[in-house]
């Protein structure tokens, strides 16, 4: 049955009815006339009152029970009946009797609302937990409650609202009205008007309607304070049209949409709607187009249709329905012609549907400065960006740029995320590109972008020199320009990697090869604190090819290091590591480069190591010893002692290992010697983890905790986190050889933790052994 059907209050009768038959349904009871004034008197007259005493005893008015008596009445009140029912000292029966019949007075007195709601979609798939909210708030049945759905254009708010309305429509005896808003119309219904509507709709004479807004929201609040209906206000303007609508006392729900979040309202419940899930998108694909023709399709086409689309309800039913007036295509078929994206806004249309008209009437209502913001951001390429990086595309500044992201958001035109970061849904950034180029001239979006290109590389240089050996804030540099401490550089270059990897990639098909170097040269020691970063590679080969496009033969041995340094640490295939590193020896010894040279053999030595070619490690190892000794490289000596001692433990000469471990101890100590501070400290760490990692294979428990204990918090500091996990795994793994379980526990549940965010896979395999085998506390669980 349509909802409207369901929802409508009951109608006044045409004629009075029959005098109350035993079996009588109580529906037919309460619309009898005047039932409660002569159950009224009935009781006063058995109480043996006059109105007069009983007006004494309940406070209320001899002229008010007069004319709920003589049936000139038929709305008293709840607490009317509630201070009659004590006074007159009913029994429960009674009681409840004279209830039903003031509640069946009320009922007859009111027609249906006359806004009815729209009819719902048959095929409406998922929102099961927005559902269950609605319910849950239904349930409570408080005074008053307000639930607000906002989200961007296009996710179905309408629907999920009239879905609600059409399942709980029985919980509200009073009627289901609706109305819509037209928030985005260029002039939307003032309260006013709209309180007019809702008045007259819900019974009351026009000219018995109060003139001003202010009375008029008071007789509108009045008149639901005694009914129990459902209000469902779509698509609110702002919270000043919305405010003077929301009732007062009683029990009337509210549900309002909007694509604003109305965070000025008061006291409300709030959900934020988002794209469906890919499984129920594909379901409401094949609700659309029918089980037969979605089982004439792979699945992976229903899939990639529903990517195509967003999940954005509204652009799943274009798509459908135009399977559906196309029955000659395949659903592949319109796959391929939605893979341009810059053609795909305009394909997703359905004759009078189309997934840009509800993007226009937002972007319609937008400002100036935020039209230009929403437009540009169109050229971030990566998934989200910051303040920061909206404010250099745009061309203006921070705080300009903060007030037109807030009209964005509020919008629904852009979702704000974590940490002050924004991001697109992809069909309304394709929306966006298409605004761009339809009235922005190409001049000025080179100019955008090359201003945005620029501004990425220029900060990932300075934020990747936090990281080098006595890495500080770059001196000279223009204040405010790139981040102010090691901690915000870490975080600028994780958050806006995808941003700055594709920077990169532009200026290197820019040929702005000097550039492509330094931002690689600046990442070179932040790369061991993120390493399980896969695109590491493809940054050294970029820089490594710009180094030979200008024919600069000592950086490009630089930059093919680094490159074996990714393939080997980050990406684990040490079987490619050797190529590069090779090459980059060949280069250094044309140029008579010792030092990189010396890079090159511990390049070589450390993918050997990974391979488990310990005696080929030991080699590479000495091999680079000697030319950093005579470079007098001591950043690349110690990392030659670190490689000796590592590739000797890897062979079970954990002895011969801790020896060389000691020798590197007192190079650390050695002022004439010593590397940079910030390499020294990290070293250090990490000489005393693989010290502890040796006592540990010798099964000496109490000396490995003391060194693991000691290597920890430099560690830390260092930023390797995967240096940090193995460090956590061998201290739990010798403190439960001790016997102190708990404390075991704690470091491996730790490490787990940290390794399922960092990696290796093997490294969280391994720690949740351990924890099986000392088994758990009781009570606890690994997460």
């Amino acid at each position: 049955m349509p909802v409207a059907d369901r929802v409508q209050g009951p109608t006044h009768p045409s004629q009075p009815c029959s005098p109350v038959r035993p079996g009588t349904s109580p529906r037919r009871q309460m619309s009898e006339p005047n039932r409660f004034g002569l159950l009224l008197r009935h009781h006063r007259g058995e109480a043996g009152l006059t109105i007069q005493e009983l007006s004494a005893a309940s406070r209320v008015s001899v002229r008010a029970i007069g004319d709920m008596e003589r049936g000139r009445s038929r709305m008293p009140q709840r607490r009317t009946v509630e201070a009659l029912t004590r006074a007159l000292g009913l029994s429960d029966p009674e009681a409840v009797a004279l209830r039903e019949a003031a509640r069946g007075g009320r009922l007859a007195r009111r027609p249906a609302p006359a806004l009815a709601p729209p009819r719902t979609v048959a095929d409406f798939t998922g929102r099961d937990s927005e559902l269950r909210w609605l319910g849950d708030l239904v349930a409570r049945g408080e005074p008053s409650v307000v639930a607000v759905v906002s989200g961007p254009p296009g996710l179905g708010k309408t629907s999920l609202m009239l879905q609600a309305a059409g399942r709980y429509a029985e919980s509200f005896p009073d009627g289901v009205l609706f109305l819509d808003l037209r928030g985005l119309d260029a002039d939307p219904p003032r309260p006013a008007d709209l309180l007019l509507r809702l008045l007259t709709a819900l019974g009351v004479e026009e000219s018995q309607v109060q003139g001003d807004e202010q009375a008029r929201s008071a007789q509108y609040r009045t008149l639901l304070s005694e009914r129990r209906c459902l209000l469902m206000l779509d698509n609110a303007a702002g919270e000043a049209q919305v405010r003077p609508l929301l009732p007062g006392a009683g029990t009337t729900m509210t549900i309002v949409t909007s694509r604003r979040n109305l965070a000025g309202l008061e006291a409300v419940e709030r959900h934020t709607a988002r794209a469906l899930p890919p499984g129920e998108s594909v379901t409401l694909l094949r609700r659309i187009i029918g089980d037969r023709r979605a089982a004439a399709e792979p699945e992976t086409a229903l899939f990639g249709l529903a990517d195509a689309c967003g999940h954005l309800p509204l652009a799943l039913r274009i798509a459908g329905n135009r399977l559906l007036s196309r029955p000659d295509w395949s659903i592949e078929y319109l796959l391929r012609r939605l893979a341009d994206q810059d053609e795909r806004i305009g394909l997703l249309v359905a004759g009078d549907l189309q997934i840009a008209a509800p993007f226009m009437l937002s972007y319609q209502q937008l400002s100036a400065t935020a039209a230009r913001t929403f437009r540009r951001l169109s050229l971030v390429p990566g998934p989200d960006g910051g303040l920061d990086l909206a404010a250099r595309v745009a061309g203006m500044s921070v705080r300009e740029t903060e007030a037109a992201l807030e009209e964005l958001a509020d919008l629904g035109l852009l979702q704000p995320t974590t940490g002050g970061r924004y991001r697109f849904h992809d069909l309304i950034r394709l929306f966006a590109r298409a605004r761009l180029a339809e009235e922005e001239t190409p001049r000025a979006c080179r100019q955008a972008q090359d201003r945005m290109i620029t501004w990425l590389l220029d900060t990932a240089v300075a934020a990747g020199r936090w990281f080098e050996p006595g890495g500080s804030e770059p001196a000279g540099g223009e204040p405010g320009r790139g981040p102010g401490s090691a901690e915000e550089a870490r975080r600028w270059l994780e958050q806006e990697s995808s941003n700055w990897l594709s920077a990169l990639r532009a200026a290197f098909a820019a040929g702005r090869h000097a550039e492509v170097m330094a931002v690689a040269d600046a990442m070179h020691w932040f790369s061991d604190r993120w390493r399980h970063w896969q695109p590491w590679i493809e940054v050294f080969q970029m820089s490594a090819a710009s180094a030979e496009a200008i024919g600069d033969r000592r950086g490009q041995a630089v930059h093919l290091n680094y490159v074996s340094w990714a393939y080997s640490t980050s990406a684990l295939r040490h079987d490619l590591a050797d190529a590069p590193a090779q090459e980059a020896l060949r280069l250094a010894r044309e140029v008579g480069d010792l030092s990189e040279q010396g890079w090159s053999w511990l390049c070589l030595g450390s993918a050997a190591r990974r391979r488990g070619a310990a005696a080929q490690a030991q080699e590479a190892a000495r091999q680079s010893l000697s030319r950093f000794e005579t470079a007098a490289d001591w950043d690349g000596y110690s990392q030659g002692l670190s490689l000796l001692a590592a590739s000797l433990a890897q062979a079970g000469r954990h002895r011969d290992a801790i020896e060389q471990y000691r020798q590197l101890e007192a190079l650390l100590a050695d002022p004439s010697r010593a590397p940079s501070p910030v390499l020294s400290d990290a070293t250090a760490g990490h000489l005393h983890l693989n010290v502890g990692l040796s006592l540990l294979a010798m099964r000496r428990w109490a000396p490995a905790v003391a060194s693991f204990r000691v290597a920890l918090p430099a560690v830390q500091r260092s930023g390797v986190r995967q240096s940090e996990a193995r460090c956590r795994y061998g201290l739990g793994c010798a403190l439960a050889r001790l016997g102190r379980l708990e404390e075991a526990r704690v470091q491996l549940r730790r490490m787990v933790r940290l390794a399922r965010q960092v990696g290796p896979a093997d490294l969280v395999d391994q720690g949740l052994a351990r924890l099986a085998e000392i088994g758990p506390a009781v009570g606890s669980q690994v997460s």
